[in-house]
């Protein structure tokens, strides 16, 4: 762990809400290489993005409180920095896509200004080198006629383009960290492809490392060297995207790949996970996932199952594991 860039160990974070606390990201741990992208998938409610905010320190507090764990970046440890320290990592060091680029960009201010911003703060440049790395990012980002764009409001440009938009604005000062939580939702399928694309080819080319949070294992299979599966807040599987893809181990990932369309079958309807998310506020006793798993014995009830290696590198949190599935 203390090679990777990033490196989470058993982090929590809870809200406050009028039905009592719940742990939204429970002993959540996992690790990030430079030059490396893991994946983190789960339907949503999972704790994805919260755990994506807590590495940001961008959980709204109150309600939300970051109540145990570590965060380390680069070494050093993010719980408990000062604001000031936290903001001079924030689009400096680490960068974030958020899901929704139409709230994340502010409607009154230029595109130019925005991605700008960030580039004057950190780096003290004048406001016409900020002009001119801020049209070159966004014709590395392929919005076309950039200096037009630069002085055009977000509600002028296309779902595509504002999400190229916030992608320039994540790599403006070449983060070492790019999290991009959900980035290709709600765009077509050809402006996702392109998406994911160009988020290849900037890692590629800066050797950045990538966080990418999505419930669309497509696009998993597509980016990811590694996988963390999230479920009611917790980690249920980690492994190397091939292994998972190859041998998936807790009944919730088996079920997540049963409900991808195949086309060397034919399917009258999509298998679904049957049942519903536990309350967070009121967890059952035992396995998270257990009322919904067709695996489930009655020793899921006793306790919840912590994460054990079944394999070289590959992590499941189920009492059956390794599951042996046709």
């Amino acid at each position: 762990m203390s090679a990777s860039l990033l490196a989470v160990g058993a982090l929590s974070t809870e809200f406050k809400t009028d039905q009592g606390r719940f742990r939204a990201v429970d002993e959540v741990s996992f690790s990030l290489e430079k030059g490396r992208t893991l994946g983190i998938v789960g339907e949503s409610g999972c704790g994805k993005s919260v755990t994506a905010l807590s590495i940001m320190g961008l959980v709204p507090s109150p309600p939300g409180y970051i109540v145990g764990g570590s965060i380390r970046f680069e070494g050093e440890e993010l719980i408990g920095l000062t604001t000031e320290r936290y903001q001079s990592l924030r689009g400096n060091r680490m960068g974030m896509i958020f899901q929704e680029p139409m709230t994340s960009l502010n409607p009154a201010f230029t595109v130019g200004d925005q991605i700008g911003e960030a580039i004057i703060r950190h780096e003290q440049v004048s406001q016409a080198e900020s002009k001119r790395r801020t049209i070159e990012l966004l014709r590395r980002v392929r919005i076309p006629s950039p200096e037009k764009r630069y002085d055009d409001y977000p509600h002028k440009l296309s779902g595509g383009m504002r999400q190229r938009a916030m992608i320039a604005m994540a790599l403006s000062c070449s983060p070492d960290l790019l999290i991009a939580d959900e980035p290709t939702t709600a765009l077509d399928v050809t402006i996702q492809a392109q998406i994911l694309e160009l988020l290849a080819e900037l890692r590629a080319e800066t050797g950045m490392a990538i966080m990418l949070i999505t419930h669309d294992l497509g696009v998993i299979a597509e980016m990811a060297d590694e996988v963390v599966v999230m479920y009611a807040g917790r980690v249920i599987e980690r492994a190397p995207a091939a292994a998972l893809f190859a041998s998936p181990q807790h009944p919730y990932t088996i079920g997540l790949m049963g409900s991808i369309p195949r086309l060397d079958l034919e399917q009258d309807r999509l298998a679904a996970i049957e049942g519903q998310v536990p309350n967070l506020v009121s967890l059952p006793k035992g396995c998270r996932f257990r009322a919904r798993c067709p695996f489930a014995v009655a020793a899921c009830a006793e306790s919840d199952p912590p994460l054990i290696e079944v394999a070289a590198g590959h992590e499941a949190a189920c009492l059956r594991a390794p599951l042996e599935v046709a």
